[in-house]
């Protein structure tokens, strides 16, 4: 097998297991044509059909026609956070025997394979009800399994992480993070638009220097941030480029004629070659926009591939439209975003003084500082102008300055890496001088879930969640200790206007877009709730209890006990109204059912709609209750 079909098996197993997995979780099958068998039924039907490893194992069974026989089998286990989930390195296979035939034909099924199967046979009706969207789960499918085996090729180089500075260390665990993107969603790798040398040229694992191209937009049409005085005399380049470089743009300003009546902003090269052309192609040719001959290096893709940080170190941070999609939806940066994200940072600033503990172990990006191209006669909705803008975000210079603090974006512990390649969980062990063993790894899993609900259930009391995902949910470590969170991208802040209310804080008067559901305003602190089961257990932590696991060695039940207690302890400690706790106790702890988050269900209904990721809910099983 060569290097390029291996990385392409790695992917495609893993891109299996996720899809699967999501299938099971999410009910696309009827009781009437599945079944689970056990070691001693799968033998009695199927005997030395299958591997070893894969015979003895619990066998899911999808049986798509009697005559002729026609079935699908998975080897499962049961699962913390569903049912049943796909056993580890696990295949599927078709099995297929008419009248004529000895013995049935086996073939293993890989992800475009098994997604074939299940548009052709339906087993549920959201798939024959949106063939269009089942056709584009499909495709993304396939390009899901070559992304990913282009990163499957390429190895971070994480050696001496902690010799190395904090900003260097916190875009190594960039790159790590972008290897698995987010956790058990099928299709989170692939983005629909690059090529394979885009995809070389700007994911943040290859770490490859993006050339920042520069348009220029009449200041007449041009919107700011709170944290921009004016937006002529207070520009990007000012945060985002060395003197020798802002002289090059001005004077390039200077000589188009245009440096007293435009305003330059940064543009994603892949934006400015696709996007813009179609979107303000009138505005390009007009003048009202202009592209500079401009460009600058200095600046590396993060995890989020819109987001760039700058490679020499520093506080400014860059965030851009990219018009590519991604998880069913385009990344572009409206303005509107931008106005709720900066009403959320100044909400933030005031509850955590509030409360003590928050005050000192949160940290909080500056995410004023915005630019975006707004005409006078558009709407904060229009399409056109979400595809021109920028945002300044400035981490906390201190401790980025700090050589005992690092950051650590948490979904960068959720990634499987060759055994040869660090984990900053051995980097943990060797400074407080543990052993890796499986005793003080689940001391330091213990400290991080800690201070990572502490926090967050703070906040909870307060009335308001931020991004608790792994992608943007950074942990702040000093000196072997868990310091705090950073918090970032502002624009996902949800809360519980009442509870807001109860603590002397103001609802901050979000925008949104009349008819659309929103996700940052919630009727109950139930619906609240919801993110931290699901965005924060059953996908953050979870990710990173599945690799601690394989790594060390350590049963995952284990570990889910140590994150049950420490989020129990949590809420013993934290000073709730009785009603609050009684709700925690209730919804996290008691209740048969979790919600769950819909990954699969709503990409197919809506297809290629606008809009950001698709959303739904159901239910699933409470990892803190024993199977049934």
């Amino acid at each position: 097998m060569t290097n390029v079909d291996h990385y392409r098996a790695q992917a495609a197993n893993l891109v299996l297991r996720d899809l699967i997995d999501c299938l099971l979780a999410e009910h696309f099958f009827d009781a009437a044509t599945t079944e689970l068998l056990s070691p001693e039924q799968f033998q009695a039907r199927h005997a030395g059909l299958l591997p070893d490893s894969d015979s003895h194992a619990l066998m899911w069974r999808w049986t798509i026609s009697h005559t002729p026989q026609h079935c699908v089998l998975v080897p499962v286990v049961r699962g913390v956070v569903q049912p049943l989930q796909c056993a580890p390195d696990a295949a599927a296979y078709s099995l297929r025997q008419t009248m004529a035939q000895a013995a049935p034909d086996i073939s293993p099924l890989d992800p475009v394979s098994f997604m074939e199967l299940l548009i052709a046979h339906a087993p549920d009706t959201v798939i024959r009800d949106n063939t269009e969207g089942a056709a584009m789960l499909l495709e993304w499918i396939r390009e899901s399994v070559q992304q990913t085996a282009w990163s499957q090729g390429h190895r971070v180089n994480t050696a001496g992480l902690l010799e190395r500075s904090p900003t260097d260390f916190f875009q190594t665990l960039e790159q790590c993070a972008s290897l698995r993107d987010r956790p058990f969603h099928p299709v989170a790798k692939p983005k629909k638009g690059f090529t394979q040398q885009d995809y070389l040229d700007y994911m943040a694992e290859f770490g490859n220097e993006v050339p920042l191209r520069w348009v220029a937009v009449a200041r007449g049409d041009l919107a700011a941030g709170d944290g921009v005085d004016d937006p002529f005399h207070s520009r990007p380049e000012h945060f985002l480029l060395s003197e020798p470089q802002q002289a090059a743009l001005q004077q390039e300003m200077r000589r188009r004629g245009i440096a007293a009546s435009h305003v330059a902003l940064p543009v994603h090269p892949w934006q400015l070659r696709h996007i813009l052309p179609a979107m303000l192609g009138a505005e390009l040719r007009d003048g009202v926009c202009v592209a500079l001959d401009f460009v600058n290096h200095g600046f590396l893709p993060t995890s989020s591939v819109r987001s760039l940080a700058p490679a020499g170190g520093g506080e400014h941070y860059l965030k851009l439209p990219l018009g590519i999609h991604s998880l069913g939806a385009s990344r572009y940066l409206p303005a509107i975003k931008m106005i709720n994200g900066q009403r959320s940072e100044s909400l933030l600033r005031q509850a955590m003084r509030l409360d003590s503990v928050l005050e000192q172990r949160v940290f909080i990006c500056d995410e004023t500082k915005w630019w975006s191209y707004l005409p006078q006669h558009a709407t904060l909705f229009d399409e056109g102008p979400r595809h021109l803008s920028a945002m300044v975000r400035s981490y906390p210079a201190a401790l980025l300055r700090d050589p005992a603090c690092r950051l650590i974006p948490m979904a960068a512990l959720g990634v499987h890496l060759p055994p040869r390649e660090t984990h900053f969980f051995d980097e943990w062990l060797r400074h407080r001088q543990l052993a890796p063993q499986a005793g003080p790894v689940l001391t330091l899993f213990r400290e991080l879930c800690d201070s990572f609900f502490d926090i967050n259930l703070r906040m909870f009391r307060l009335g308001m969640l931020a991004e608790v995902h792994g992608q943007n949910a950074v942990l702040v470590w000093r000196d072997g200790q868990m310091a705090g969170l950073l918090l970032r991208d502002h624009d996902s802040l949800r809360i519980h206007v009442p509870w807001l209310e109860r603590q002397g804080l103001a609802d901050p008067q979000y925008r949104l877009k009349p008819g659309h559901a929103n996700t940052l305003y919630h009727d109950t602190p139930e619906d609240l709730l919801f993110y931290l089961q699901t965005l924060a257990v059953q996908v953050n932590l979870r990710a990173i209890i599945e690799v601690v696991a394989q790594r060390y060695g350590i049963a995952d039940a284990q570990l889910w006990a140590v994150l049950r207690d420490a989020l129990a302890q949590a809420i013993d400690h934290i000073d709730f109204p009785a009603e609050a706790r009684a709700l925690l106790q209730r919804r996290l702890f008691e209740e048969e059912a979790w919600p769950l988050k819909l990954l699969l269900r709503p990409m197919i209904e809506r297809a290629a709609g606008p809009g950001s990721m698709p959303f739904g809910k159901s239910l699933t099983s409470n990892p803190f209750r024993p199977a049934a």
